[in-house]
């Protein structure tokens, strides 16, 4: 059994990996270089393009992967909604929270970036990436706390 449990760890930490890392080399590095290097009309098309590419890979596998293995995992830990008192059960609520927050507004950017301007699409992405990156805080905080 401890193999399945392992497996389905592996699969969450893997699929937050590649979303959070995702956001953070697109950020950080892909659309600088764009902005610096590239006309307008390039940035657009490649921006969009690996937008699209990156929506569908999170939405047909990364978000998936996690919401099946995320409550499975806190199921495993002990975590039971009839006896939500610990400070690991906290944790977690706020996690939640935030990955709910952060899927609304991965779900809005499609939209938003065909709306808003530049300035605002990358506040949006921005924001995005930083509660992503709270939510792996939150999950070191997690990993350190005992389970309920």
């Amino acid at each position: 059994m401890t193999l399945v449990w392992t497996v389905v760890l592996f699969v969450h930490v893997s699929a937050a990996i590649f979303w959070v890392g995702g956001q953070l080399m697109l950020v950080f590095v892909v659309m600088p270089l764009l902005r610096r290097a590239a006309s307008p009309e390039v940035i657009g098309t490649i921006a969009r393009l690996s937008g699209r590419r990156f929506a569908r890979i999170s939405n047909f596998g990364l978000f998936p992967a996690l919401i099946v293995t995320g409550p499975l995992l806190a199921w495993h830990d002990g975590v039971r909604f009839h006896n939500f008192s610990s400070t690991f059960d906290h944790v977690l609520a706020i996690k939640v929270f935030v990955v709910v927050v952060v899927l609304g507004l991965a779900g809005a950017h499609g939209v938003a970036a065909k709306r808003l301007t530049r300035r605002g699409v990358r506040s949006l992405a921005l924001l995005t990436t930083g509660l992503s990156v709270l939510i792996v805080a939150l999950a070191a905080a997690l990993a350190m706390l005992p389970s309920p």
